[in-house]
């Protein structure tokens, strides 16, 4: 498949199976993302890959930070965010946590912004592959308590939770852009 194509055709799919991606699989994926561009060759990326037991062991840490930030809510919306995020890291068999590390040798969002290059390039890889994937973040991505349990520093940037898998069913997500045109001012 052509590039071009593997990036229109590429959808968030959230629906998948709870069958096993290998690791060697996920691994690949990880080293196209390294593959990303940056300014001075910092490599502001960091992943964390959660897979088994691991995901609920996450979702214990999320339900834990949750309930700390749902004081004030009455009972039922607190119980329901903190159930949610609980259930959350169960949705698919592995989830790549991608953050940013910045290096202080470059402006920090030139750090994110090669984060969010090393994602394209691990969502492309997946779409060629035929892996499903979909990106979430959600309040409790940005949470430093969470940075803590993924043994992230402080100023590190979670950029998305990458969740993988293989697709339940087939979609056909129809998708349009506004065209470049419309979207660019040209100096000449």
């Amino acid at each position: 498949m052509e590039i071009i194509d593997l990036i229109k055709n590429r959808r968030s799919i959230g629906a998948v199976e709870q069958t096993d991606v290998p690791d060697s699989v996920i691994l690949e994926l990880l080293e196209a993302a390294t593959w990303a561009p940056n300014h001075k060759k910092t490599e502001p990326w960091k992943f964390r890959v959660v897979k088994g037991e691991g995901r609920v062991k996450l979702g214990n840490e999320m339900a834990r930070i949750m309930e700390g930030k749902t004081k004030g809510l009455d009972e039922e919306e607190a119980r329901k965010k903190i159930e949610k995020a609980k259930k959350g890291p169960l949705r698919a068999p592995a989830i790549i946590i991608l953050a940013a590390s910045p290096s202080g040798k470059v402006p920090e969002i030139e750090e994110v912004v090669a984060a969010g290059c090393a994602m394209q390039n691990l969502l492309l890889l997946a779409e060629e592959k035929g892996i499903s994937t979909i990106v979430r973040t959600g309040d409790i991505a940005f949470e430093p308590e969470l940075n803590t349990y993924l043994k992230l520093e402080e100023s590190d940037k979670i950029i998305g939770l990458i969740y993988i898998g293989y697709s339940k069913k087939d979609f056909n997500i129809q998708a349009k852009r506004i065209s470049a045109e419309e979207k660019t001012v040209w100096f000449k």
